[in-house]
Parts: C-alpha cells; sequence; structure tokens
C-alpha cells in the first residue's frame, strides 16, 4: 500500500475488529499477576500500578477492558503478544498510550533500572479516531521542556484525561473540582501544597515516580514548596 497515511487507518481498523485474544482464552487477570498492584476500582474504572525490577518479565496476562498506559520514567521494555513476534520500545521519559483492544501478553524490563507504568481502565466505550493519528505515539503533546519555567499539556480519551505539567518554585497550578478521581504521579521529587476552598492545605510529598491517589472534592490549587521545579502528571477518571 502506497499511502503510509491509509495503511496506518486499515491497519487500526484491523486491530479494531480482531476479537480481544485475551479475553476469548483463558488468561491470568492483571490483577493476579504478581507485578501488578490495584490502587482504585470501581464500576467505571480500575487503577493498576505495575513495577517491573530489571531484567524481569511478568506473567503472560490482560488487561480486562481498554486502558490508558502511563510509563513514568525512560527506559526499555518488551512486549510478546500471544500467538505474535516480540517487539520492544525506548521510553523517554513519562510517556502515554490508550490501548483499545487488550491482548494477552508478556512484558519485560529490558534496561537495568525498575520500570513503573500505571495504567487505568475504563468501563465506559471509547471509540477510535483515526484522525488522531498514529495510535503508537506519545498521548502527551511536545511540552516546553526547560524554555519556560511553568506549562501544561493535556489530552483526553474518553472519560479519561491526563496532564503533564511542570511548576517553577513558588507557582500554582488549578484543579477543576469534579465527582473524578484524580491520580498524581510524580516525575520529580515534589513538595506540593494543595489547598482547597476554606484555606484547608494539605501537604503532598512525593518522591520520583511515585504515585498519590486524591479523592473527589472542589476545585483546588497546587503549589509548588520546593526550591527547585516540579513535574507530575495528573490523570482523573
Amino acid at each position: 500500500m502506497k499511502n503510509p497515511t491509509i495503511f496506518r487507518c486499515v491497519l487500526a481498523g484491523l486491530a479494531l475488529s480482531l476479537p480481544a485474544l485475551g479475553q476469548s482464552a483463558k488468561c491470568l487477570d492483571a490483577s493476579a499477576e504478581s507485578h501488578h498492584q490495584v490502587l482504585y476500582e470501581s464500576q467505571g474504572a480500575r487503577v493498576l500500578l505495575l513495577d517491573l525490577p530489571r531484567i524481569a518479565s511478568t506473567q503472560p496476562y490482560c488487561y480486562a477492558r481498554p486502558y490508558l498506559f502511563v510509563v513514568t520514567g525512560a527506559g526499555k521494555s518488551s512486549s510478546t503478544p500471544e500467538g505474535s513476534a516480540t517487539y520492544s520500545h525506548d521510553w523517554n521519559g513519562p510517556e502515554a498510550r490508550f490501548i483499545y483492544t487488550p491482548l494477552k501478553h508478556v512484558l519485560r524490563n529490558e534496561s537495568m533500572v525498575p520500570f513503573r507504568a500505571v495504567i487505568v481502565e475504563t468501563f465506559h466505550q471509547v471509540d477510535y479516531d483515526p484522525m488522531q493519528g498514529n495510535y503508537d505515539v506519545d498521548l502527551f503533546p511536545s511540552d516546553f521542556g526547560s524554555v519556560k519555567p511553568t506549562w501544561t499539556v493535556s489530552f483526553t480519551r474518553g472519560t479519561i484525561g491526563a496532564s503533564k505539567t511542570q511548576l517553577a518554585p513558588g507557582d500554582s497550578t488549578s484543579v477543576v473540582g469534579t465527582n473524578s478521581y484524580h491520580l498524581l504521579i510524580a516525575l520529580t521529587e515534589v513538595s506540593l501544597a494543595k489547598e482547597s476552598p476554606g484555606g484547608v492545605v494539605e501537604q503532598l510529598q512525593l518522591g520520583t515516580q511515585e504515585v498519590r491517589m486524591l479523592p473527589p472534592g472542589p476545585a483546588f490549587q497546587l503549589s509548588n514548596e520546593a526550591s527547585q521545579p516540579a513535574r507530575f502528571v495528573m490523570i482523573e477518571f
């Protein structure tokens, strides 16, 4: 096929039309796989944390629903879907993918550093939009790095929203109050003050790649109280 855009769309269509192979046969659920930890579960979503030591592999397993996969740091992994060849990927720091059709597979950490990822499964339908481009690229838009001291980039997939933020020392960002949960992923060591209406302040101190669940509530502000820029990902679901 000469037109690469059409080719990618055809591949995406085939991927969505195929049955979820991992769900059609007996498959170990991710929650029972030894490297996964369930952080939250409701009728609308499930959140898991995947931790793989260096040069370690998971058992063959499946996620139950379409899911957002956020890698929290640089590294290299390989994936072997059942009945398919192994393919590897170099991660350049925090990256996000949305997987519409979960498959039974084995994930291996190919690097000499621990591999960590946050997975948010959605129990709501998410339609693939070919206009969103290649579905195997980082969903986070290009950020401003060190060009700007404070910035935020974001994207949404269905009922899941994710943002990547850098806060200069003393700067703040607002988070809209909703009935949704928020998951905070620290990309650097952070010392944040979470201020809710009425002047209620909660201190959030996290090490690099640590995660913290924030329950639903009114709008709040996050302020960087450290002397260094704070970088973090916030997932709303």
